[in-house]
């Protein structure tokens, strides 16, 4: 890209040798550059060149005749006259960089001829030297810029500047540096102002050689003994300068030496003529001060030098005497007389001392450096400034007169000056070094520190211009530096910075230890500043010095710095001025708008201030243009490059997530993508050209990663980086299927990408001649574009194909080659992905905000994965229909999932359904079933596009990827969804559950099992692993079972659990054989009977709690079965098997647990809730055998007998009155329905027992002569009878534990409301009414049924007053009515007959008429408390409290309690009855 001066230099000299490598493209017409946004110089440009230009090239053969004759010319051309050739020549005629714009995708048609038809470089040009491409330009640039001095190679190039590798150093310097160390040996490098040559000298020695060619280089070095060499080691590195031969002699040096005390040598030739390295001329400069050391030495004019000493002397050193002969001469320079009137006594006084008086003012005062300024009018002179630590003085030397001493200044105080004016602050300055422009002004390197500028130093390049010669300079100018170093800088020493203005500027070089900073002073606010850094281990030990005085009338429209690296050899920095010079011109305005307002007005002068405050932030544009320049040189040139020396990193402040490094690192990924960056070569090798792009785009990432940034980069856009790359990846492999593809037979199958592509191009609006190539080259970034475009118009190419017989193959083809393309392109991105993870780190956790989709996730990719699936299934039983019967009878016996609704009661059986145990008839083994197919098939040819067999082969293996892929698919949309919340997250994981065992189970009879494994255990679909291993493997399913969950763990057995519970094989389900599997089978049932307590592992849990001694969990289990079951009977032996687990548990030494007790009685009260159940039966048919005059026992529990049916009805109607089935219709069909449950023996709840017992009203006594029960039977359930409410109230106790409070309320209510109304309220009012004796009162009371109730639960049952215990006014049903209608019976009704219980649909009007009962009973209710049932009903309680006082006294003791118990009955009497005297008398009255 960039083009040295001194290449033309080395080529004379060089002339025979044999001629460079030239690249191809050398003679291609050159084009406008283009220009990049890195500077506003660029921005400018860019404005200007807004369409690219269609690129030109020579065909090969007229390159390779215009090369040969090229070579052959500059071979047999004289030396000088080719150099009279190029000096007639302006350099900036020839642009460093000649590169044209891609062609616009708007003008892709017309520009891909000539694309295409360059020619690619040589593939010995790919490689260089540093592991890196030697990359010519896109449009075919010459090999200038790619190569520098030497045929070096580039290794970093801008837009406007650029390094190249000059030349490696020789063996003998190799040698020399790696023998010693440079931390503790003082080293001296640096290179020649003209001609190429180098050296590097130690105390003791120095080496020169010449880099300017290979030749050179191996055989031209020349070891020079350093004068001084007496005790070496405690000396300082020796002042070196190489000196140019005197007339046109540039293929030889001279070399100056002066050693730390002052001893000079001299060199006049070392390589040719009569020089040598034993031939030198000596002297001594005697230092006034035998403690000082010569630092410095500088070119004042050709063949006069002047040394500066570390206290500031100077010493004139001449080379050639008055006749041009080689002479050695020097003395010290002293102030003049004439410096000792006016201005210059004056500065001769703050010096102070005598004539020889250093230029330091001082003790701590030190040289900073010294430079050559400008001629002044004395023939053959010209001033010569000393910077020291503090002060910069000004002297005139010259060759034919003596020195003049002018003056000394205060430098540090004229910076803090002007720097405190600009920042209104402090501020401390010191100086670095020192150089000159060719007008005359200084420019020094300073540091300043202020508050404003925070607690690092900012390097500034100060500019100080005098108004006349013998005046001090003023500062004009100060020019921030971007760059900050990272170690503290010296003053002294290899550490401090330097200073170098090849060719008196603009161009700038501030160079430190590991970096170069180049700057071109442009007379506007856009000046130019790039700093290139060095890796550690690569320091700089020497630059080139300057050019020979006087300068060249004309500036060069490039700049170069030559600079040797320890590691690297000789390297050349190059910048263009000309074309940053041009851009700052025409963005003068706005540079004039910019400037700093408080920077000294200088109109058109040629270094007014710079446009950017020291310190002031870039703002957000610039700052990604710097980050897009940085990043593209690292990704180019230094990624992967362990070679150049050259250290890319890049740094950032950002707190968290850095909006410019993302959009920056975006850019430049995006234009590798498109093919748009201008660093990309074009080769006619489109796969090495995709290869080369994805190389590119991944060192974007790598790049952010190794400096220590991807923190800064958000996860989206890590996910569009790693796309980026995925997409370049998909795209090579793509094309290599494309090559493959070509060799098949023509047709549509071979041409099925070529005509998608094309098509696809067309859609969008895009036509070009070879669209193929064109869509490789700019739209790779489409490729998930065109599956999604193929998935779409598949089917009607396919349509279109199946007219004919052959036409059905090339059908076939086409899914078989779509099949290949999907598998190419996401195959290779995933496993890209997954090679990349821990580079891109988008696996991690999704960020909520930032979550970013992929498109390789995208809907319309899974819908195309899932299509193709089903496509190569139903192809593979097209085919093996045709050609295959053993493969198409086993897909044919198959029933995959969701082939059926599984809710179809016609749904045909699978092998996959019917698989419970390992006894079970299966598959063939996988193993053999693909070894058998492979045999049966015999193909005849292993070519699909032959052999129906062998596409079948391929199809059936394609669908394990396509497979892979779709899950892979489903899994990251999954991820992303959920990540995000969104609400379709739930309908993908039901769609992914249903296709994962799907197309897993379909390669089962594809004898693909194996594969089904590997996929089912990638992505842990235990449920699919289970069923393969008793459909394929029954031989060896124990084992695999083992070994699986050992794997997988609890999660695994929880799966093989549930799929023999779903299954209902109970016995393998228990028959475990593994003590772990015993400890999960365990957790699962308890698991089960948490979330369905009424299911089936209640039933079956408590045989696997035996099995483990756990008797106490089976007691509890089988007490839950007893109380759920159906069955009276059932229920009666699982509680009586609870009850003898309790009596095992009560066995046990030191069993104590709590809930194992509650259980306990839980069990008895259900045991006693089925002795009620059984007693009501006995009852029901003994009264219904009783009523029809026979004996013969009657058939029950058989739902479908019409004699057991009406023997129900009868029960109904002989527990009931009419009147009671008259006013109540509706509860009376509830109760037939519970007396239909209580026949056939079905279990019922509390509240259905509670309306059992409490409904009837009418309830004859069992005669035990004429029934046909024993005595002891009849009076059970003649006293079960009597005291039904008692029982009921006593079972509602029993059963509220499990209960909700309003159940437990209406059913309370509903006992006691139905127990107030037994009793004929009226008519005991009416025998009541008159004049009734108190003996009388309590004996009519005593007869009623409530009086009987009480008693009974207060003495007998000894249930808790007032807990189960209702007044008449707390009893009416109005408060329950919705409840007792809408949720308990109504629903129940409706879906009686589904469950097999026994009951019936009702009609609509069922809640009406429920409704409508119930409040019969409130009315019948209402009707007894107005005659006097709360009276009564005290009266009652107080009565039964009475007596069971007396029961419990301490005369009839029944337990250690009685005392208790008489208070509880005082309590019950007074207190919570509510009874005293003056209701006593109110009775009384009422009787009278």
């Amino acid at each position: 890209m960039f083009t040295s001066p001194s290449v033309r230099v080395r080529r004379r000299q060089t002339a025979k040798q044999p001629p460079a490598e030239v690249c191809s493209g050398e003679l291609a017409a050159a084009q406008p550059p283009l220009k990049r946004n890195s500077s506003l110089a660029g921005s400018a440009s860019t404005l200007q060149n807004s369409s690219r230009l269609q690129e030109v090239s020579l065909p090969a053969g007229q390159q390779q005749e215009q090369q040969s004759h090229t070579d052959a010319s500059s071979q047999h051309s004289h030396p000088q006259k080719k150099q009279a050739l190029e000096s007639k020549r302006p350099v900036w005629l020839a642009p460093l960089t000649q590169r044209a714009r891609r062609p616009q995708l708007a003008h892709e048609s017309s520009a891909h001829v000539s694309r295409d038809s360059r020619l690619a470089a040589p593939e010995e040009a790919e490689e260089t030297g540093f592991g890196e491409a030697a990359q010519p330009d896109r449009t075919g640039s010459t090999a200038e810029s790619t190569r520098s001095l030497g045929g070096g190679h580039v290794l970093l190039r801008g837009d406007q500047h650029a390094v190249y590798d000059a030349a490696a150093f020789p063996e003998a310097v190799r040698r020399l540096l790696g023998a010693i160390d440079l931390a503790s040996v003082p080293t001296a490098a640096g290179l020649s102002s003209s001609g190429s040559f180098a050296f590097v000298a130690t105390p003791t020695t120095c080496l020169v050689w010449s880099y300017g060619s290979a030749a050179g280089a191996a055989a031209g070095v020349y070891r020079l003994a350093m004068p001084d060499p007496a005790d070496a080691a405690g000396f300082e590195a020796p002042v070196v300068a190489l000196v140019p031969p005197a007339g046109d002699a540039q293929s030889d040096v001279g070399v100056l030496a002066c050693s730390a005390t002052g001893q000079l040598r001299y060199w006049d030739c070392v390589a040719f003529g009569l020089g040598g390295t034993d031939r030198f001329h000596s002297a001594s400069l005697e230092l006034p001060d035998a403690a000082d050391r010569c630092e410095q030495i500088t070119e004042v004019y050709p063949a006069l030098y002047v040394v500066a000493t570390a206290k500031g002397y100077l010493f004139q050193v001449s080379l050639h005497n008055p006749q041009g002969a080689a002479e050695l001469a020097a003395h010290c320079l002293s102030k003049s007389a004439g410096a000792r009137t006016g201005m210059l006594s004056r500065v001769s006084s703050l010096l102070g001392g005598p004539q020889l008086a250093p230029a330091t003012a001082a003790a701590g005062d030190a040289l900073v450096g010294v430079a050559a300024g400008a001629r002044t009018e004395i023939r053959h002179s010209r001033e010569v400034f000393v910077l020291t630590r503090q002060r910069l003085a000004k002297w005139v030397v010259s060759r034919a007169h003596s020195e003049k001493f002018l003056f000394s200044m205060d430098i540090l105080h004229a910076l803090s000056a002007e720097a405190a004016r600009r920042f209104d602050a402090d501020v401390d300055a010191s100086v670095y070094d020192v150089a000159t422009t060719r007008s005359g002004d200084v420019c020094v390197v300073a540091g300043l520190r202020a508050p404003a500028l925070g607690t690092r130093e900012q390097l500034t390049v100060a500019v100080l211009r005098s108004r006349r010669v013998s005046t001090e300079p003023e500062v004009v100018g100060l020019w921030p530096l971007r760059y900050a170093p990272d170690a503290e800088l010296a003053q002294s020493g290899p550490g401090r910075p330097r200073l170098v203005l090849p060719e008196g500027g603009p161009a700038a070089f501030v160079v430190f230890r590991h970096a170069v900073v180049a700057l071109v002073l442009a007379a506007a606010a856009a000046a130019f500043e790039e700093a290139v850094s060095f890796r550690n281990e690569d320091a700089i030990l020497g630059v080139s010095t300057a050019p020979p005085f006087p300068y060249a009338r004309q500036e060069s429209a490039e700049s170069n710095l030559m600079l040797t690296c320890v590691g690297a050899g000789v390297l050349q920095v190059c910048v263009e001025v000309g074309k940053i010079l041009s851009a700052a011109s025409l963005a003068g305005a706005s540079a004039a708008t910019d400037a700093e307002p408080h920077g000294t007005e200088m109109g058109a002068a040629p270094w007014p201030s710079p446009g950017t405050r020291v310190g002031k932030a870039s703002s957000p544009d610039s700052l990604e243009r710097e980050y897009q320049t940085q990043i593209e040189q690292a990704v180019f040139f230094g990624v992967g490059n362990t070679h150049n020396p050259l250290s890319f990193t890049i740094t950032s402040h950002a707190a968290g997530v850095d909006p410019a490094l993302e959009t920056a690192a975006l850019r430049v990924s995006q234009s590798i993508l498109d093919n748009t960056s201008h660093f990309i070569v074009d080769r006619l090798d489109l796969g090495a050209h995709l290869n080369e792009r994805l190389r590119r785009a991944q060192a974007v990432m790598q790049f952010v990663a190794d400096s220590g940034l991807a923190a800064k980069l958000s996860r989206e856009t890590r996910v569009h980086l790693c796309a980026h790359a995925e997409k370049l990846a998909a795209a090579a492999t793509l094309w290599e299927y494309q090559n493959d593809i070509w060799a098949k037979k023509a047709g549509a199958a071979s041409q099925l990408l070529a005509n998608l592509v094309a098509s696809f191009l067309e859609s969008v609006g895009l036509q070009t001649r070879d669209s193929l190539r064109s869509f490789f080259r700019q739209h790779v970034a489409a490729v998930g574009d065109v599956l999604v475009f193929m998935h779409r118009n598949l089917p009607a190419l396919r349509r279109a194909l199946n007219g004919s017989e052959s036409g059905r193959h090339d059908s076939q083809l086409v899914s078989y080659e779509a099949n290949r393309i999907v598998v190419a392109v996401l195959q290779s991105a995933m496993m890209f992905r997954f090679q990349n993870a821990a580079l891109y780190d988008v696996d991690c956790l999704p960020e909520l905000a930032a979550a970013s989709e992929r498109w390789t996730e995208h809907p319309a990719i899974i819908d195309l994965l899932v299509q193709r699936l089903e496509g190569s299934y139903r192809l593979c039983r097209e085919i093996s229909g045709q050609h295959c019967a053993s493969v198409y009878e086993r897909i044919s016996a198959t029933t995959l999932p969701s082939d059926e609704d599984p809710g179809d009661a016609n749904r045909s059986l699978s092998i996959f359904d019917a698989a419970v145990s390992i006894s079970h008839p299966c598959l063939p083994d996988a193993a053999d079933t693909h070894s058998n197919e492979e045999a049966r098939m015999r193909l005849g040819s292993d070519d699909p596009y032959v052999s129906s067999l062998a596409l079948l082969r391929e199809t059936i293996d394609q669908i394990g990827p396509l497979a892979n892929l779709c899950f892979r698919a489903f899994v990251d949309r999954i991820t992303l969804l959920q990540a995000t919340g969104a609400s379709d997250a739930a309908e993908l994981v039901r769609r992914y559950d249903a296709a994962r065992p799907r197309y897993l189970l379909c390669l089962v009879p594809l004898a693909r099992a194996s594969v089904a494994y590997r996929l089912a255990e990638e992505y842990q679909d235990l449920a699919t692993l289970v069923t393969l291993v008793f459909t394929t493997d029954s031989g060896n399913a124990v084992m695999q079972l083992r070994r699986y969950s050992e794997r997988f763990g609890r999660p695994f057995a929880d799966t093989l659990f549930a799929y023999y519970d779903k299954r209902q094989a109970w016995a393998s389900l228990l028959d475990t054989q593994d003590a772990s599997f015993d400890a999960w089978l365990k957790e699962y049932i308890d698991q089960r009977m948490a979330a369905d307590p009424h299911g089936p592992m209640a039933q079956i849990g408590w045989i696997h709690d035996v099995k483990m001694d756990d008797f106490g969990a089976a007691a509890a289990k089988l007490a839950r079965a007893g109380r759920d079951s159906l069955d009276v009977d059932q229920a009666r032996t699982m509680l009586s098997l609870s009850k003898l687990a309790f009596h095992a548990v009560e066995c046990q030494e030191g069993s104590c647990d709590a809930d194992i007790d509650e259980a306990h009685a839980r069990l008895e009260d259900a045991l006693e809730m089925c002795q009620v159940q059984e007693n009501l039966v006995q009852y029901l048919t003994t009264v219904v055998r009783d009523s029809r005059g026979h004996a013969p026992e009657l058939t029950w529990r058989r739902r479908d007998d019409v004699s057991d049916k009406k023997a129900v009805l009868d029960a109904a109607m002989l527990t009931t009155t009419p009147e009671t089935r008259h006013d109540r219709p509706a509860l009376y069909i509830v109760y037939n329905e519970l007396v239909r449950c209580i026949w056939n023996g079905r279990t019922l709840s509390a509240e259905d027992l509670v309306d059992a017992l409490t409904f009837p009203d009418s309830t004859p006594a069992i005669d035990s002569a004429s029934a046909s029960c024993s005595a002891e039977d009849a009076e059970q359930c003649n006293a079960l009878v009597r005291e039904r409410c008692s029982l009921a109230v006593d079972i509602l106790s029993r059963a509220s534990i499990g209960l909700p409070e309003q159940t437990r309320e209406a059913a309370l209510k509903t006992i006691w409301r139905r127990v107030f109304l037994s009793d004929d309220w009226p008519a005991i009012r009416k025998r009541l009414g008159g004049n009734v004796p108190d003996s009388e009162l309590r004996a009519e009371l005593e007869q009623t049924h409530l009086h009987a109730v009480l008693e009974n639960c207060l003495i007998t049952r000894e249930l808790a007053h007032p807990d189960w215990y209702l007044l008449p006014a707390d009893a009416f049903a109005a408060d329950d009515l919705d409840y007792l209608v809408s949720t308990r019976l109504e629903p129940r009704f409706a879906s009686g007959s589904e469950d097999g219980s026994g009951w019936k649909p009702l009609s609509t009007t069922t809640a009406s008429a429920l409704q409508k009962d119930y409040g019969v009973e409130d009315s019948r209710l209402r009707a007894a408390i107005d005659c006097g049932l709360d009276n009564y009903y005290t009266e009652i309680m107080r009565t039964v409290s009475d007596q069971m006082s007396r029961c419990r006294s301490p005369a009839h003791p029944a337990d250690g309690a009685a005392s208790d118990m008489d208070a509880g009955s005082s309590s019950v009497g007074t207190e919570v009855l509510g009874y005293d005297e003056d209701e006593d008398d109110e009775m009384q009255m009422e009787s009278d």
